[in-house]
C-alpha cells in the first residue's frame, strides 16, 4: 500500500512541469484570443486612455458652439439695428462701432477656437482608429501564425486588408461622435428653444420623418454590405486557388468566378441606388425646415413676436443642426456596419474558423 502511494506521488511530481506547461500555454493561448468581447467593449479596453482624453477634448466644443450662435444675433441687434436697444458690456457705454468691433472679435475668436478644438479632436480620433486597425491586424497575423494550414487562407488576407479600417474607424468616433454631434444637436436646439419655442419646435418637425424612413433604408443598404463582404471574399478565394487546379476544374472555376463577379455588380448597384435614396430623402427632408423657418419665424418677426436678429441666429443654428443629424445617421451607419464586420472577423479568426 505504501508502495503503490510512494509510485502515485512520484508520478504526480514526474508529471507537475508537465501540467504547469500546459497551464501556462493555456493562459497564453487565452490572452493571445482575440476579439471574444462585444465590440464596444474591446474598443474600450483597447483604448480606454485615448477615448477618455477625446471625451474631454469634444466637450469643450459645446460652449464655443454656443457662443458662436449668441454673438450674430448681439451684432444685428444691438450693433447694426439703427436706435435699437443699448447693450453695455462690464458697465462700460459703448458706440455702435465699438460694440460692432468687440462683437466681431468676440465671433471671430470663438469659431477660431471652435474649429481649433474640432482639429485636435479629429487627430485624437485617427490614434484611435489607427490603434484598433492594428490591433485587429496582430490578431489576423497571430491566427496565421497558430495555423499552419490557415499560412495562405485568402480570407485571413481579406480580413486584414479590407475588413479591418471601418471597425477601426467606427471605434475612433464611437464615443466622440455622440458627445461632439450629439451636444451641437443639443445645444443648437437649447438656444432655438430659448429663442423662442416655436422656431424650435420648425428645427424638428421632420425629424419624426427621418426616424421613421430613413433607418429602414439603412438596414437594408447594411444586409446589402454583409452580402456583398461574402461574395468578394468568395470571388478572392477563388481566385487565389486557381494555379492549383488542374484544366476542367478551372473551367467550371471560371464559369463560377464569372457569376460570382456578376452578382458582385448586382450587388454594388443595389448599394448605390440604396445609397443615393437615402441621401435624397435626407436632403429634402432637411431642406423642409428653413422653409418652416421662414414661412412662422417670417410672420413672429412681422407681428413683432420675435427680432430679425434671433431669426437670423436661428437659421445659424439649423445649419449646426442639419450636419449633425447627418453625422449621427451616418455614425449610426457605421455602427451597424462595424458590429456586422467585427462578428465577421471573429468567426474568421477563431480557432476552426
Amino acid at each position: 500500500m505504501a508502495y503503490k502511494w510512494r509510485t502515485h506521488r512520484l508520478s504526480t511530481l514526474l508529471s507537475w512541469p508537465e501540467k504547469l506547461t500546459a497551464s501556462r500555454q493555456a493562459r497564453h493561448v487565452v490572452a493571445e484570443e482575440p476579439l471574444r468581447p462585444p465590440l464596444e467593449q474591446a474598443v474600450v479596453r483597447w483604448t480606454l486612455r485615448l477615448q477618455l482624453k477625446l471625451v474631454a477634448i469634444s466637450s469643450l466644443v459645446l460652449p464655443t458652439t454656443y457662443l458662436v450662435l449668441e454673438l450674430p444675433k448681439h451684432i444685428i441687434n444691438h450693433a447694426l439695428a439703427a436706435g435699437g436697444p443699448q447693450m453695455d458690456l462690464f458697465e462700460l457705454k459703448l458706440d455702435q462701432v465699438s460694440l460692432l468691433i468687440l462683437l466681431c472679435a468676440g465671433y471671430l475668436g470663438a469659431i477660431a477656437l471652435n474649429g481649433t478644438i474640432k482639429y485636435y479632436a479629429n487627430v485624437a480620433q485617427g490614434r484611435i482608429s489607427e490603434r484598433i486597425v492594428r490591433r485587429l491586424r496582430i490578431a489576423v497575423v497571430r491566427t496565421q501564425a497558430r495555423s499552419k494550414a490557415r499560412a495562405d487562407d485568402p480570407a485571413l488576407t481579406a480580413v486584414a486588408i479590407s475588413e479591418c479600417e471601418p471597425i477601426g474607424y467606427f471605434g475612433g468616433s464611437m464615443l466622440s461622435v455622440p458627445i461632439l454631434q450629439g451636444g451641437t444637436l443639443v445645444t443648437s436646439l437649447t438656444f432655438l428653444l430659448l429663442q423662442d419655442a416655436v422656431m424650435a419646435l420648425a428645427a424638428v418637425v421632420m425629424l419624426p420623418v427621418q426616424l421613421a424612413i430613413l433607418p429602414r433604408l439603412q438596414l437594408r443598404i447594411n444586409a446589402s454590405v454583409r452580402k456583398r463582404v461574402h461574395v468578394t471574399r468568395s470571388l478572392s478565394a477563388a481566385l487565389s486557388r486557381a494555379s492549383e487546379l488542374s484544366a476542367p476544374s478551372l473551367a467550371m472555376t471560371n464559369r463560377a468566378r464569372l457569376q460570382q463577379i456578376t452578382a458582385l455588380e448586382a450587388i454594388r448597384l443595389q448599394i448605390n441606388e440604396l445609397k443615393a435614396r437615402l441621401k435624397s430623402l435626407f436632403n429634402f427632408t432637411s431642406n423642409l425646415t428653413p422653409f418652416f423657418f421662414f414661412t412662422i419665424g417670417g410672420y413672429l418677426v412681422i407681428h413683432d413676436r420675435l427680432s430679425v436678429g434671433a431669426l437670423v441666429a436661428a437659421l445659424a443654428a439649423y445649419k449646426e443642426i442639419n450636419p449633425s443629424l447627418r453625422e449621427l445617421f451616418e455614425f449610426a451607419q457605421a455602427w451597424s456596419d462595424a458590429r456586422a464586420r467585427f462578428d465577421e472577423v471573429s468567426r474568421v479568426i477563431s480557432p476552426g474558423g
